[in-house]
């Protein structure tokens, strides 16, 4: 199965470790402050808007989650991954072209600022 990065707090917008596991290390090459970025702004709106939609998911599934076995759990999880991977797609993104933009996110302040400020913004006119 795909592994998809996706959002852990919900306003705060800390990009997570993807579904399988990552180093979340920083390299010393790292500039997170600048560095361009090969993505488009529609881009950049359809990944704010997906990972808006996966956070919203996520947080509705999070409750029911706590309340069943942990073999339920399972099958859960395994749907959200499911949904998650529809809503990316829904948004006109394919998971490597979702993956490569957090991996960005994660590195670039900038980008990061640009994509919880389209998250905001969303959010406010909802």
């Amino acid at each position: 199965m795909h592994a998809i990065f996706f959002a852990a707090a919900p306003l705060a917008f800390l990009v997570a470790a993807p579904v399988s596991a990552s180093n979340r290390g920083h390299s010393a090459q790292e500039d997170p402050a600048v560095g361009p970025t090969q993505f488009s702004a529609r881009q950049i709106h359809a990944y704010a808007a997906a990972l808006l939609d996966i956070q919203k998911m996520r947080q509705s599934l999070s409750a029911q989650a706590a309340k069943l076995a942990p073999e339920q759990a399972a099958i859960l999880k395994n749907k959200a991954q499911s949904e998650m991977i529809a809503i990316v797609e829904r948004h006109g993104l394919d998971l490597p072209g979702f993956n490569a933009i957090t991996t960005e996110v994660e590195r670039q302040r900038r980008l990061r600022h640009e994509v919880r400020q389209l998250m905001m913004e969303q959010l406010l006119s909802t």
